[in-house]
Formats: structure tokens, sequence, C-alpha cells
């Protein structure tokens, strides 16, 4: 009894050691910033709607809400369905930097819906890509109740959320999928478009080039899988698995000091898609770490969220 609760609790440090490595990697590494708001920085919402349930019969579920930003218009307005990053482990849609995006989207005639997603270790990464894919499905359903267009829709989001953000642009007809709820009608969580800031886009080099020795725990507690059933799942929850001339345009937005080691991948896949035929683009923040765009206030933020909504401009304007 001893020796198997003593390999149990081994087990369970690994996996809690290969998950502190990868949320305190994704941790923004910010300083303190300067006087002033968000509106001074170009961020405007005199509209924001909080704690709105995405999912039927799950309506108390906090994990499953997610906030409205937009400014009073008339008509309707292109929407973006933003998705948190915290490495899988945590963060929610009250994260500073993403409300800024939020915000400033909304500032440029955006209706933005800002998701939460239920997080690692309560799910694994499947169910948190099917949770953002239910929630574009109810953003479709109701978007004109709050002034937005069901027909022109983006999706953006940061590290682990760029990765669920990914999965929602190109993996959204995959049947490995399937959103979280029960829904009558159809599964339709396509998008047209991406902003994805210091994406995860290759799962397993991420882990591999992070996580070291802790690589094989990490699999265990974000997938609930190892050996040839992760290799199988990897398929379906790794973005680069879905890389065809089929996928949604998109925008990689990375600092080229991640020290996750990501802005390699956002330069490689940026490549791949423009010799796929996809209309890509890659902004490199000079100097930036992971998470720059928690410094709002630094101009290497407002140039990728001038270029983001030049981007999403282009497909939803």
């Amino acid at each position: 009894m001893t020796e198997g609760r003593d390999k149990y609790e081994k087990g369970r440090g690994l996996l809690t050691m290969a998950a502190l490595i990868l949320a305190a990697g994704c941790a923004a590494k910010a300083p303190a910033p300067p006087p002033g708001s968000f509106e001074d920085y170009g961020a405007h919402a005199e509209v924001i709607i909080r704690d709105l349930p995405y999912v039927e019969g799950m309506e108390n579920n906090r994990d499953l809400m997610l906030n409205v930003y937009s400014n009073p218009h008339q008509g309707l307005w292109p929407v973006v369905v933003m998705i948190h990053g915290g490495a899988w482990f945590k963060g929610s849609k009250e994260m500073e930097n993403y409300t800024f995006l939020c915000m400033a989207l909304a500032s440029r005639g955006y209706v933005v819906f800002n998701v939460n997603h239920r997080l690692v270790p309560s799910v694994r990464i499947k169910s948190q890509a099917e949770d953002a894919m239910a929630a574009v499905i109810w953003v479709k359903e109701r978007a004109v109740e709050y002034g937005g267009d069901p027909e022109r829709i983006g999706v953006a989001g940061g590290s682990s959320g760029g990765h669920l953000a990914a999965l929602v642009a190109w993996a959204s007809d995959d049947p490995y999928f399937i959103p979280t709820g029960e829904y009558r009608g159809p599964l339709d969580s396509d998008v047209a478009v991406a902003a994805l800031f210091y994406p995860v886009l290759d799962l397993d080099r991420t882990l591999v080039e992070n996580g070291s020795i802790f690589a094989p725990a990490a699999r265990l507690v974000l997938v609930g899988k190892v050996g040839a059933k992760y290799r199988e799942a990897l398929l379906h929850i790794s973005p680069k698995s879905h890389l065809d001339a089929s996928a949604v345009p998109a925008i990689f937005l990375t600092g080229d000091a991640d020290s996750l080691k990501l802005y390699p991948q956002s330069v490689e896949f940026q490549k791949s898609l423009e010799d796929l035929g996809v209309d890509s683009s890659l902004y490199t923040a000079p100097g930036k770490d992971h998470g720059f765009t928690s410094q709002y206030w630094e101009p290497e933020t407002a140039e990728s969220l001038r270029l983001m909504i030049e981007f999403f401009d282009r497909y939803l304007k």
C-alpha cells in the first residue's frame, strides 16, 4: 500500500512540476505601467456586459461564461471572439491584456465576446477547444442581440488561447471535436479570420522545448494520454496538423525574444500558409518576450493592435 501511494505521490508531483514550468513560462513579465487608463492608449468600450453563460444547461459554471465589449452604434458590427491565455492551467476573461485588446477592438468598430473556458487539470485540452467552439456557436446565434453580425466573425487569442483560437480557426470541421453542450441546430463554429498572439502552434514541440524531462508528465496532464494514444490525439489537438489550402487567413504577432521559444513557430506557420496560398501575415515585436501585450502602453503593443485590426478589416468589413 505504501509503495503504491509513493508512486502516486511521485506521479502527481511530476505533473504538478510540469504544469508549473509551463504556467510560469507563460506568465507575462511586465513592469508597473505608467499612469493612465486603457483609454489613454486607444481602448474604449461604453457597453460592457459581463458573465453571460454560453452553454445551455451549465449556466452556473463560471468557466463557461463570456463578456461583451462594444460601443453604441447603428446596424451590425463585425464580431471577434477573444480567448485568454494562461498555459491551459489558469487565466480568465478578466486578464488585463485581453480586456485591453477587447476594448481596443470595440473602439474600432467591433463587437467583442471575451470568453472563459474550463481549465486543466479539471478537463483536457480537447475539452477546452470544444468550449471555445461552443462559444463561437453561441455568439453566432446571439450576436445580433448585441449589435454584432454573425456572418462576419473572427477569432483571436494569446499563448494557450492562441492555440485554442488556431483550433477554432482551422479545426472546427474536425469531427474529433464535439462543441460543449447540446445543440439542436448546426454545429457551425467556423470563422473567417484569426489573430494569434504568441501562440502555441506545435504542441509537442512546445512541451519538449519547455518541459524537458517533464514533457511526458505534461503530455499526460494536458491530454490525458501518453505514447501512441498521445500521438493519435496530437493529430487533432495540435494546430500544425490542420494546415492546408482551406485554412482561414491568419496574422501571427509574437516577440522575437519569446522565452517559450514560440517565435520560430509563428515564422514557420506564416510561411507554411503563404506556401499554401492562404493569406497570412507576421508581426515581429522586436526584443519582446512572451505576453508582450501585457505592456499595453508600449509601442509594440500599439503596432500589433494596428496590424491586427488592419488584417481583420480586410475580411470582416
